[in-house]
């Protein structure tokens, strides 16, 4: 796995850039300064936070090519709080190499799920997070280990 770049201090590239304007180097120095927003910006979205999901690898690939998995995972969610899907838990040693993966998916909609999750987990008869349930749809859909 690759590790993840160190991001540059910006308080240093801010005095990188003033020293440039001050040896007379003000194109230099703005191209420097162009570089600070990209580096004092959240890596994580605040509203749209990471959904880590643990799903096979074909059914990741095959979700990929079907759209945009934000898209299908709130689709996922929508179905599961209209009642139309109910996830079941995954297989004890299924079949097929799984990954960890990274989705998309609102702090307010992944709350919806948790809410109705805790409502309705003795009709459920389990208690699935977001993430199980994200994974479980994107099995549903796009997968050979159908859990449903």
């Amino acid at each position: 796995m690759a590790r993840p770049k160190k991001r540059p201090d910006p308080a240093l590239v801010q005095q990188a850039a003033d020293k440039l304007d001050s040896i007379g180097e003000p194109v230099l120095a703005a191209a420097v300064r162009e570089t600070l927003p990209e580096l004092t910006r959240p890596r994580v979205r605040e509203g749209n936070p990471t959904l880590p999901l643990y799903t096979y690898r074909d059914t990741w690939t095959a979700a990929q090519k079907a759209g945009s998995i934000p898209d299908l995972v709130e689709e996922g969610f929508t179905a599961f709080l209209a009642g139309r899907f109910k996830p079941k838990p995954a297989p004890r040693g299924a079949g097929g190499a799984k990954s960890n993966f990274s989705a998309r998916a609102t702090a307010e909609r992944r709350q919806e799920v948790a809410d109705y999750v805790e409502a309705h987990a003795d009709e459920l008869g389990w208690s699935p997070s977001p993430q199980q349930v994200a994974a479980a749809w994107l099995e549903h859909r796009f997968g050979p280990h159908k859990r449903t």
